[in-house]
């Protein structure tokens, strides 16, 4: 009898691709070896966890040995974020580590179902909503509604944006959810004109997609945020909004990315190539950014390049008129082109550490900085934080050291799981950093202020 998938041992090259990266501190040129790793990962423990005993959960290179053959895929919890630390991954999915008795929380989403939504065939009640804030008790809906109505909906999800842009999703996605619901029961029940009855349902599906956003930036379970994304590609094919349906699948495309599945990723992205000729140019630009990334997460540079070159193009194509595009208009600031497409290279440069790839992407990034406007916060304290990892990586501390101060300052009052990930690569990155003996003091002092800040956002 042929054995179940989860129970045959696979070596992990994911994550020995991970340890090798990095260089070994006592044998100059020679990749980290096994042992070495196994003491960073003690040392990290104990700071991650000051004040616990963590003896029992100290490795050595006999455990690292076994976790990289695919004998054990599932370390404990503190474990797994010393290795994350060590490694400077986001998500466990970067290192080859899974749960085979948890399959459930892994992110891989039914294709079937995602099908489904993107031709209309969805089935079930789309009142019935994931995530722990929705009602459960009868919400009034309207008997008609008309333009009004879809008026004042548009202003809350305006509003939504602002906040999201400003403090991360972390603070809004409640409220997000429970208009949601009542948005849906009104597209179920309430009379209208087709003509208001379309813009109602493609309204609502904005309103999803910024859900599932908003939960994704706040590291709620993957199937939640899914549920929401899957949900806003049903409600704009009930529109017939071929734009607001690609902008979901960016979405998808992006958080399937982040949490390792970059194949699922960039199939989402490959329903988009259907309608390729009905998207407009800044359409198409933000459709490359996602596809950067993904080739960025699994290590594809020549992909990931021409991608991003790609973007750049069709923005350049895109006109002064994409800022009042209903659905991409997001995209017309240069800023934004310019930080997403350098946050996929930045997984270039961190991966390769090639010190031109460092220098190009550095510069990317700063002048997407300058572009960001100041209520853009968690956007700048992103770019900052990365910005400061590729100058400390690149041996540039005095230069990083500002940038973290820098990228703390913008922090300040953002609720985002995503910044929190990237504060734990620049820790680690400052951890294993070696600056002169004048910065030592500044460096510590850098790295008890980047600790704080994950505590808070």
């Amino acid at each position: 009898m042929p054995r179940h998938p989860d129970t045959v041992i696979t070596p992990n090259r994911l994550l020995v691709q991970a340890r090798q990266r990095l260089t070994s501190p006592q044998r100059p040129g020679q990749h980290l070896s096994r042992a070495e790793l196994a003491d960073a990962i003690n040392t990290a423990l104990d700071h991650l966890y000051p004040g616990r005993n963590l003896t029992a959960h100290y490795v050595d290179h006999r455990w690292v040995g076994k976790l990289e053959r695919g004998e054990h895929r599932w370390p404990s919890r503190e474990r797994r974020t010393a290795l994350r630390h060590v490694l400077a991954a986001t998500t466990d999915a970067e290192l080859g580590l899974y749960s085979p008795r948890r399959t459930e929380s892994r992110a891989i989403p039914d294709r079937r179902q995602v099908t489904a939504a993107w031709f209309g065939k969805l089935p079930g009640d789309l009142t019935q909503l994931p995530g722990p804030w929705t009602s459960e008790r009868g919400l009034q809906a309207p008997t008609r509604i008309e333009s009004p109505h879809v008026e004042a909906l548009q202003r809350s999800i305006a509003l939504f944006e602002e906040w999201d842009h400003q403090h991360g999703g972390g603070l809004a996605r409640a409220a997000m959810a429970g208009q949601l619901e009542w948005a849906c029961l009104v597209a179920r029940q309430a009379s209208a004109t087709e003509t208001v009855r379309r813009t109602w349902l493609a309204t609502a599906a904005r309103l999803a997609d910024l859900a599932g956003w908003a939960c994704f930036d706040s590291g709620d379970a993957p199937a939640t945020t899914q549920r929401y994304l899957v949900m806003a590609m049903q409600l704009a094919t009930e529109a017939e909004d071929v734009q607001q349906r690609a902008h979901t699948a960016t979405t998808l495309g992006r958080h399937l990315t982040y949490v390792g599945q970059v194949s699922d990723a960039l199939d989402v992205i490959g329903l988009v190539h259907s309608d390729w000729r009905g998207i407009p140019p800044l359409g198409r630009a933000a459709v490359r950014i996602v596809e950067a990334r993904a080739y960025a997460k699994s290590h594809d540079s020549q992909a990931c390049i021409r991608a991003v070159a790609q973007c750049d193009e069709e923005f350049a194509a895109s006109g002064l008129d994409g800022a009042e595009d209903p659905v991409w208009g997001y995209y017309a600031d240069a800023g934004q082109i310019l930080g997403d497409a350098g946050h996929a290279l930045f997984d270039i440069a961190m991966a390769t550490h090639d010190r031109q790839q460092m220098a190009m992407t550095i510069s990317r990034l700063q002048s997407a900085y300058s572009y960001h406007p100041m209520g853009a916060a968690r956007s700048r304290a992103l770019t900052m934080i990365r910005i400061a990892c590729l100058q400390v990586r690149n041996g540039n501390f005095a230069s990083g050291l500002n940038s973290v101060r820098a990228g703390l300052t913008d922090a300040r009052g953002v609720h985002s799981s995503r910044l929190r990930d990237d504060l734990r690569v620049l820790d680690s990155v400052l951890a294993n950093s070696d600056p002169e003996p004048s910065l030592a003091g500044e460096l510590a002092a850098a790295r008890a202020h980047v600790a704080e800040c994950v505590r808070q956002v």
